[in-house]
């Protein structure tokens, strides 16, 4: 194994030559300063593995306009709404969101000190999308190619070998798995570890976790993965969930009175 860059190993046994930008490299170490080992290691195995699944699938294989380098970047990125520094993070958007917006921050200031053309407010943009829809499979999946290959790819990294692809053959091999676990080990991300960061942000902000999947853990497993406040989470997911039941209703009668013909 020899490394292209540092910090950024190629992996010659499979194949696998990640993106050698130096914003590349700024993500890895951004990414690095402000999140914990369990979290980066996930990232930036997620940026392999959609370079791995990028060369199987004829849809990203076969496009000529496939920014991979920004797929890379924006796994790298992709979850700095788990972020262990305060300031990063608001109090009242989704982690995903979070991330998206810490994403896109990060791009706008090396594009204003560094002048670098290719950060364009398209391309920012696209990085935004993919960090923003990485966990929603029903629209991500079928988005631009860069968004739906950093949805896959960071996907690989909770099934592994067990991915299927379109023909129902796995998208990553046993030795494509081993060889990127042998340089970003899991160092914690396991059922209990995801559960653990699930949990936390259920305790920390819960209305952010209401519409999305990450309430389904706290109503199973609490606010500290042990089933502490349990039922409180879940009756304030419960009147949540009226409310906006209830809001699309009034919505709809407020239309019906105002404007549909008598």
């Amino acid at each position: 194994m020899a490394s292209s860059i540092e910090g950024l190993p190629t992996l010659s046994e499979i194949g696998i030559t990640p993106p050698s930008s130096s914003l590349t490299i700024k993500a890895f170490e951004y990414a690095k300063q402000h999140c914990t080992e369990t979290v980066y290691n996930h990232a930036i195995r997620s940026g392999y593995w959609a370079t791995i699944i990028a060369k199987k699938l004829p849809e990203f294989r076969d496009n000529t306009n496939l920014n991979l380098e920004m797929v890379f970047i924006s796994c790298i990125l992709h979850d700095m709404g788990w972020a262990n520094t305060p300031e990063l993070l608001s109090n009242d958007k989704r982690f995903e969101v979070d991330g998206a917006n810490i994403a896109r921050d990060f791009l706008l200031n090396e594009k204003r000190d560094t002048n670098d053309e290719n950060l364009n407010e398209a391309t920012i943009q696209r990085v935004w999308d993919s960090i923003a829809l990485h966990t929603t499979t029903s629209i991500a999946r079928y988005a631009a190619p860069e968004v739906a290959l950093t949805h896959l790819g960071i996907t690989a990294d909770f099934f592994g070998p067990k991915l299927p692809g379109p023909d129902g053959k796995p998208l990553i091999s046993p030795e494509e798995y081993r060889a990127v676990l042998k340089v970003f080990p899991r160092a914690g991300f396991n059922a209990e570890g995801f559960k653990k960061i699930m949990c936390g942000l259920c305790r920390t902000k819960p209305a952010t976790t209401f519409d999305n999947f990450v309430s389904a853990i706290g109503r199973k497993y609490g606010l500290d993965g042990n089933g502490e406040g349990k039922e409180e989470f879940t009756k304030a997911w419960e009147e949540s969930q009226n409310q906006l039941n209830g809001f699309l209703v009034l919505g709809l009668d407020a239309l019906e009175e105002e404007h549909d013909p008598k």
